[in-house]
């Protein structure tokens, strides 16, 4: 007798104890990262119209601290366009002119179109939010590989049509507008693609780098995206 009242007491015992713990599981399952929130393909959807919203970026001139302690200042316009091949292919084509000065007297300047191409998943969702230069209004995203050299990248010079390429390549030149350049030779895909580990894309300010940022660790996550094992 005294044993079935035993084996009673642990019956209910074990029944309150699942009761009470798989709350707790379903809450754990529920709260990991990328299941739940927006979609995929709504995720993506938003990384390209943020770009898009972006438009021409143009930092205006900054003031830049090198390593060794030299006085820069440099003067960035920026144009990313984002295309999407589902589920989660990203191509991102960049156009971008950096024109630096040292110390007001020595200029160089690199206009140049970039293409990269990658699927979210295969990036790692550890992703960087960077800011050059000290209260500089100069932005970037960083999307790193989970292993390997997963993306590719091809790079092409661009031009003024009619224009000295030195004049423009010291500064001389001055880029108004990223839609009057041209290929200097050839278009991006026209040469070999180089494979990387890690690329970085110009953002316009503070507030669309925290959501892209945000965005691209959801949509990596959602895409099957891993951490790098060490």
């Amino acid at each position: 007798m005294m044993m079935k009242c035993q084996v009673g007491r642990l019956g209910v015992y074990i029944i309150f104890v699942l009761m009470t713990s798989l709350p707790s599981a379903w809450a754990i399952s529920n709260d990991a990262p990328g299941t739940d929130g927006p979609s995929l393909e709504e995720t993506v959807a938003f990384i390209k119209d943020t770009w898009e919203a972006c438009g021409t970026m143009h930092s205006g001139l900054q003031r830049m601290i090198a390593k060794d302690g030299s006085l820069w200042h440099m003067d960035r316009m920026a144009k990313v366009d984002v295309v999407v091949t589902p589920p989660s292919a990203l191509k991102i084509v960049t156009r971008l002119n950096e024109h630096r000065k040292l110390s007001g007297i020595f200029g160089l300047q690199s206009p140049v179109e970039r293409i990269q191409e990658f699927d979210l998943n295969a990036l790692s969702p550890s992703v960087s939010s960077e800011q050059e230069g000290e209260n500089a209004n100069l932005y970037g995203v960083r999307l790193r590989c989970a292993r390997g050299a997963c993306m590719t990248e091809w790079l092409a010079s661009l031009a003024i049509s009619g224009k000295p390429i030195h004049e423009l390549k010291t500064g001389k030149l001055v880029v108004t507008s990223l839609e009057e350049l041209v290929y200097e030779d050839r278009a991006p895909k026209d040469k070999p693609g180089e494979r990387k580990g890690e690329i970085y894309i110009p953002v316009c300010d503070m507030a669309s780098l925290d959501s892209l940022s945000k965005a691209f660790r959801h949509a990596i996550i959602k895409a099957g995206g891993k951490k790098p094992l060490f």
